[in-house]
C-alpha cells in the first residue's frame, strides 16, 4: 500500500508499520514504492527533504529510504534534522544514490546516522530483504509495547492495593531520615547475636556503613566500640536478660574512622508461640550534645581559671606595689655603695618583670589585651629564632623569607609571639616524621587586584605573616571548622581547640583576618593579615606623649593628694613616695573615708585611688 501522506495525523507510533521513501525524482519514487508495497507495511512517499520532515513530524516510521542528491535540502541535511528530534532520532535511515559512490561519501552517510548506504540501481531482492528486517523489528517492538501496556495494567491493579502501605512506609522512612537514629533488630544465629539494621540510608548517613556491611561482618559493631567504653556497653547489654531492656552511651568508630557518641537503647520482645525472643533497638547520635557539654565544661573551667587568676593576680599586684615602691625608694637613697645599688637594681628589674606577668594575668581575667605599640615583625621573628628552633625540633627544616622594608604594624608583641608559636606547634604536630616549615612576611594591598586570600579583608595595606608546612593537610570538612572555638583534631589532652580561634579573634580585633589553605597530603598554609601602621598617627601620638611627659614636674610644690587604698601596705608606700616627691598626702582606707576627707579638705588637687575596694 502506498500513500502520499494526505490526511495523515500524528499517531505517536500507534498506527501500523510504515516506510518513508524520499526522492525528488517521481519515477524513482514510484518505482521504489511499488517495490516495497507488498511487505505488509504502508509506504509513504516524499518528493523533497522538507516534505520528508513534515511526514516525520506527523507519524512514526520503521525505516526511511533517503535519496542523497536532492535540490534545496539534500539527504544528509534531512537526516541530520531528523536525528536532532528526540522522537525520530531512532528511525533507521538507508541512503540511496546513483552518483556519490566514493568512500568519502559513504563515510559521510554513516556519519550522518545512516544504517546502510545503497547504490542505484538497487537490487530489488536485497533492498526488500533489508526493509523487511526493519519492518519485523518494528512489529516486534510494537508487540513488546503492547505486552508492556498489558502488564502495566495488571500490575497497576495490584499496586493500588499496596499504595497505602507504601505511603505509610515512606512517611516512616522520611521521619527516620530526619532523625539521627539507626534502627536495628538483634537476630540470634549459630555464631551468636547479629545486628540487622533497617533503613540503609540512615545507617549509611550516621554510621558510614551499609546494612549489607553489618550482615557480612557480624563482629563489625563490637569491633568498633571504643576500647574504653566496651565494658560499659557490654555490661548494659548483659542486663537485657533480666531487665528486658538496656541503655548505654558509648563511642563508636564510624566509617570515616572518627569516633562519635551514641545512645544505644533496646527492648526485648517475647517470641510468638514459644519462639525465641526478639530484640529491637536504636542507636541515637548524641555526639553534638556531648560536644556541647564538653565545650560548656571547658568554658566554665576557663572562666573559673580566669576568675581565680584575676583574684590571685590582684593580690599579688598589691604586694608587688609595696616591693617595687620600697626598692625604688631604696635605689634613690644617697650614699648607696655600688654593689648594693646593683643588687637593688636587679631586684627591681625582677619585680618589674613580675609586674608585667601580673598585668597579663589580669588581662586574661578581664578578657582584654595589652596596649598596642608599633612593631617590626621581622625583628620579632629574628628575636625568636632560637625559640622557634627548639619548638620545631631537629627533624624539621626551617625556611625563612622575610621581606625587606617590611611595613610596621600596630600590635602587641606578646600576642604575635603566641600566635606564631601556636602555628609552629600545629605545623610540627602535622609532621611527626619531619618536614619543612616556611615562615614568610610580605607587604600586601587588598582591593588592588592582588592575590590576597582572606574572607573578610577590607581594602587597604596589610602585613602578612605566613606559616606553611609540608604535613598531612586537612580535609574540606576540617578546614571549614578550623576557626571554630574548641574544635580540634588532636587527641584528648593534646589540644584545646582554642589556638586558631584565638588567633582569628585577635586578628579581627586589630582589623585584619586569618586565611587558611590546606588539602590532604599537600600541607597547610596559614596567613595572618595585620593592618599597616599609620606612621603619621603614631608619630603624632608619640610626640604628644613626649610633650606631656616634658610638662610633668619632677617634684611637687606642696599640692595636696588624696590616696585611697584599702590595702594598708600599698597605701603606706604610695603615700611615702608622694611625700618624698614634695606633695602633701591625705590617706583614706575606704570610699566613705575618702568622701569625708574631700568634704573637709577643699584644697585636694589630685585623687589617687584604687578601683576595686570593699564597701
Amino acid at each position: 500500500m502506498m500513500t502520499d501522506g494526505v490526511g495523515e495525523r500524528a499517531t505517536g507510533g500507534m498506527a501500523g508499520p510504515a516506510v518513508l521513501v524520499v526522492d525528488d525524482d517521481s519515477s524513482n519514487l514510484t518505482a521504489m514504492c511499488g517495490l516495497l508495497s507488498d511487505l505488509g507495511a504502508e509506504v509513504v512517499a516524499a518528493d523533497s527533504g522538507a516534505d520528508a520532515l513534515r511526514r516525520v513530524l506527523r507519524r512514526d516510521f520503521c525505516a526511511i529510504l533517503m535519496d542523497v542528491r536532492m535540490p534545496q535540502m539534500d539527504g544528509y541535511e534531512t537526516a541530520a534534522l531528523i536525528r536532532q528530534r528526540e522522537r525520530s532520532r531512532h528511525i533507521p535511515i538507508i541512503f540511496l544514490t546513483a552518483y556519490d559512490k566514493d568512500e568519502a561519501q559513504v563515510f559521510r552517510g554513516y556519519s550522518e546516522g545512516g544504517v546502510d548506504y545503497v547504490f542505484k540501481p538497487v537490487k530489488p531482492v536485497v533492498l526488500r530483504a533489508k526493509v523487511r528486517v526493519f519492518i519485523e523489528l518494528y512489529r516486534q517492538a510494537e508487540q513488546e509495547r503492547l505486552l508492556l501496556e498489558e502488564n502495566f495494567r495488571i500490575r497497576n491493579d495490584h499496586m493500588k492495593t499496596e499504595r497505602q502501605l507504601r505511603s505509610t512506609e515512606r512517611r516512616e522512612a522520611m521521619v527516620f531520615r530526619q532523625l539521627p537514629i539507626a534502627v536495628y533488630e538483634v537476630k540470634t544465629a549459630g555464631h551468636g547475636a547479629v545486628r540487622s539494621f533497617l533503613h540503609d540510608d540512615s545507617v549509611k548517613r550516621l554510621l558510614g556503613f551499609t546494612v549489607a556491611d553489618f550482615e557480612k561482618d557480624v563482629s563489625l559493631w563490637s569491633e568498633r566500640v571504643h576500647p574504653e567504653d566496651w565494658e560499659t556497653a557490654r555490661g548494659a547489654l548483659a542486663k537485657r536478660e533480666t531487665d528486658g531492656a538496656y541503655s548505654a552511651e558509648y563511642r563508636w568508630r564510624c566509617g570515616d574512622d572518627t569516633y562519635r557518641y551514641f545512645l544505644d537503647q533496646g527492648l526485648v520482645v517475647a517470641g510468638e508461640d514459644g519462639g525465641p525472643s526478639r530484640i529491637f533497638g536504636t542507636m541515637f547520635d548524641v555526639h553534638s550534645r556531648r560536644m556541647l557539654q564538653q565545650q560548656l565544661l571547658h568554658a566554665q573551667k576557663i572562666d573559673a581559671i580566669g576568675k581565680l587568676t584575676g583574684g590571685i593576680a590582684h593580690d599579688f599586684n598589691n604586694m608587688l606595689t609595696v616591693v617595687i615602691g620600697n626598692l625604688d625608694r631604696l635605689q634613690r637613697t644617697e650614699g648607696l655603695d655600688i654593689r648594693a645599688a646593683r643588687r637593688v637594681d636587679h631586684a627591681l628589674q625582677g619585680a618589674l618583670h613580675c609586674r608585667d606577668i601580673t598585668q597579663r594575668l589580669l588581662g586574661l581575667a578581664r578578657q582584654e589585651g595589652r596596649p598596642l605599640r608599633p612593631l617590626d615583625l621581622n625583628a620579632l621573628i629574628s628575636h625568636l629564632s632560637d625559640l622557634v628552633t627548639r619548638t620545631l625540633g631537629e627533624r624539621i627544616e626551617i625556611k625563612k623569607k622575610l621581606q625587606v622594608d617590611l611595613w610596621q604594624i600596630y600590635s602587641d608583641a606578646d600576642q604575635i609571639e603566641s600566635a606564631l608559636l601556636n602555628l609552629l606547634v600545629n605545623a610540627r604536630d602535622a609532621m611527626p616524621d619531619g618536614g619543612t616549615v616556611s615562615i614568610r612576611t610580605a607587604n600586601v594591598r587588598s582591593g588592588s587586584g592582588a592575590a590576597v586570600i582572606a574572607r573578610e579583608l577590607a581594602d587597604g595595606d596589610y602585613v602578612v605573616l605566613e606559616v606553611a608546612d609540608t604535613g598531612a593537610g586537612m580535609t574540606s570538612d576540617v578546614l571549614e571548622r578550623a576557626r571554630d572555638a574548641f574544635f580540634t583534631t588532636k587527641g584528648a589532652g593534646k589540644g584545646t581547640g582554642l589556638g586558631l580561634s584565638t588567633i582569628h579573634d585577635f586578628t579581627k580585633r586589630l582589623g585584619g583576618d586569618l586565611a587558611i589553605e590546606s588539602s590532604p597530603g599537600k600541607g597547610t598554609t596559614v596567613r595572618i593579615y595585620l593592618p599597616r601602621q599609620d606612621s603619621n598617627a603614631c608619630s603624632s601620638a608619640g610626640s604628644t606623649e613626649e610633650g606631656r611627659s616634658a610638662e610633668l614636674p619632677v617634684v611637687g610644690g606642696g599640692e595636696v593628694v588624696l590616696v585611697v587604698e584599702d590595702e594598708e601596705p600599698v597605701r603606706r608606700v604610695t603615700a611615702t613616695t608622694l611625700r618624698e616627691l614634695g606633695y602633701r598626702v591625705l590617706e583614706a582606707a575606704t570610699a566613705t573615708a575618702a568622701l569625708d576627707a574631700l568634704e573637709q579638705a577643699r584644697e585636694v588637687r589630685l585623687l589617687f585611688t584604687d578601683i576595686v575596694m570593699p564597701g
